[in-house]
């Protein structure tokens, strides 16, 4: 079986659509799970949630429910980087988490859980199978970089790379952020399963303008991010 987890329900609207689904569950009283078939492979979908809380603690019992073996990890992304553009498929090789800082007493970085990495590492044989099937499929612009993951949206540079400059300085490839993705890194971690996280570049921060269709252009990626997905599993069958 294989995963395939977005933030919101209308990331993995496309999904739902292109899967037979077989069955739906719930789990935590009010998160719906899809079960189906593509190929040959048994598929669990779900929206794991926004906010990397919510969807460490989603995506954990998913993986822990369902044992998967393979985590597609898709959704939006917000772009940090001038070169990166709304409507770019973003492929994340790490992703650092936000907003949690115990370095004064315990020997760790901005952003680790005491115990865990500093940052947590997409399969990059994966991944890079990711990258080469994207640029069969689709004329958008295909990137690879780091993904800084924290549960704030940013509409404004200046103080994401305020951060940046506080805390991630010796990290160059920091080229997106997203509000999701560290949660899904972390169950996926402790757990042992190899991720795939395939973002579509939603918004530029910092570009006012964007912020009337920021959702609409993330979703006009999913076909995208389906073929890309459709390609890699066959490839591996």
């Amino acid at each position: 079986m294989i995963a395939i987890l977005g933030a919101t329900e209308d990331d993995i609207l496309y999904f739902r659509a292109k899967i037979k689904i077989e069955r739906e569950e719930m789990i935590l009283g009010c998160k719906k799970v899809y079960i189906g078939r593509i190929f040959r492979e048994e598929a669990v979908i779900a929206a794991a949630g926004s906010g990397n809380y919510l969807s460490a603690m989603v995506s954990a019992i998913i993986l822990e429910k369902y044992d998967p073996y393979l985590v597609f990890s898709i959704g939006s992304c917000y772009s940090i980087k001038r070169e990166l553009r709304q409507g770019d498929i973003f492929i994340a090789d790490r992703t650092y988490l936000e907003h949690v800082d115990f370095s004064s007493v315990f020997p760790a970085n901005y952003g680790q859980i005491p115990g865990f990495p500093g940052f947590y590492l997409s399969d990059p044989e994966l991944s890079d199978k990711a990258e080469r099937e994207a640029y069969l499929v689709t004329q958008r612009y295909i990137q690879r970089g780091y993904l800084l993951s924290g549960d704030s949206f940013y509409s404004e540079q200046a103080p994401l790379l305020k951060l940046l400059n506080d805390h991630y300085m010796l990290e160059d490839g920091i080229r997106a952020y997203d509000n999701s993705n560290a949660g899904i890194a972390i169950a996926c971690h402790i757990r042992q399963v190899p991720l795939v996280a395939i973002r579509a570049v939603a918004y530029e921060i910092g570009n006012p303008e964007q912020k009337l269709n920021w959702i609409r252009k993330g979703l006009e990626c999913s076909p995208t991010i389906g073929k890309i997905i459709t390609r890699v599993l066959i490839d591996s069958i």
